[in-house]
């Protein structure tokens, strides 16, 4: 991120911070008012309301300029970035690093363009194997097989049967129409799979045998749709970058949050 932007995007957050310690302070001032008043109720709510007009002029301090555009960019990024991070949390889990959910994740954004399908088949792909290469083999598959069926054919239901099938031996879900729909036989499939001694070997077998199936329709997507896949990867890096400025203005979003409950219970 450019460096003046961090200063000013600081500055910002700094100020807002500010106006919500402001008016929690008001808070707390008109809830002692509003105890001394307790016995008159027109002068009860008068007061509240004096507080409550004096602590939106504190946080309208702080909200001022691109105030409310970073409040904003925090809410609207959230739901991002409790998936990146579970998405972080699953390739950790499985002895892989945070750079290679990234990854696996950029490869598959830039096929599929939906953040939450990719986060979803990313976190299958952790649990098959977290060899780079073979990843990049998985990613392959996944673009050749979207390549060749579109969404009739869910990538995150392929991962997920992928992964069933490596586990316990048998062929299953999306799996068997990506073998099927290709022409190779499921009972031969899974005569394969009982032959294999591991986990491991199935998943090898599983994997060598969609690419050999589908790498030239992935090879042909990746020629015939070179724009859509840059504007893919394009979004992909706004949503990141969008994500980092949303998780430096988080902390003030929750400050909000904690003022409006005050601010409620006083009145409530």
């Amino acid at each position: 991120m450019n460096e003046q932007l961090k200063i000013i995007i600081s500055a910002e957050v700094d100020k807002l911070k500010k106006g919500v310690q402001d008016a929690k302070q008001e808070v707390s001032n008109f809830k002692q008012q509003v105890q001394e008043a307790s016995k008159n109720v027109d002068v009860n709510f008068k007061k509240v309301g004096e507080g409550i007009k004096n602590a939106a002029k504190k946080i309208a301090v702080g909200v001022a300029g691109t105030g409310t555009a970073l409040l904003a960019l925090g809410a609207s990024t959230k739901d991002y970035r409790a998936e990146q991070a579970k998405l972080n949390s699953a390739f950790e889990t499985a002895g892989a690093s945070a750079d290679t959910a990234k990854q696996v994740y950029n490869d598959l954004y830039r096929v599929l363009g939906e953040s939450d399908t990719s986060v979803e088949a990313a976190n299958h792909l952790a649990k098959l194997t977290t060899n780079q290469k073979d990843l990049s083999e998985w990613t392959t598959i996944c673009q050749g097989v979207y390549a060749t069926f579109g969404d009739s054919l869910p990538i995150e239901g392929l991962t997920e049967a992928a992964n069933e099938t490596a586990k316990t031996g048998s062929v299953t879900g999306s799996l068997a129409d990506a073998l099927n729909w290709a022409g190779i036989s499921e009972d031969e499939f899974n005569a394969k799979l009982e032959a294999c001694n591991s986990e491991a070997e199935r998943e090898q077998l599983i994997r060598k045998t969609l690419i050999g199936t589908y790498d030239e329709a992935a090879a042909a997507y990746e020629k015939n749709s070179a724009e859509v896949l840059k504007q893919n990867e394009a979004q992909a890096k706004l949503q990141e970058n969008l994500a980092k400025l949303g998780e430096v203005v988080s902390p003030v979003v929750t400050l909000f949050t904690q003022f409006a409950t005050e601010a409620l219970a006083v009145v409530v």
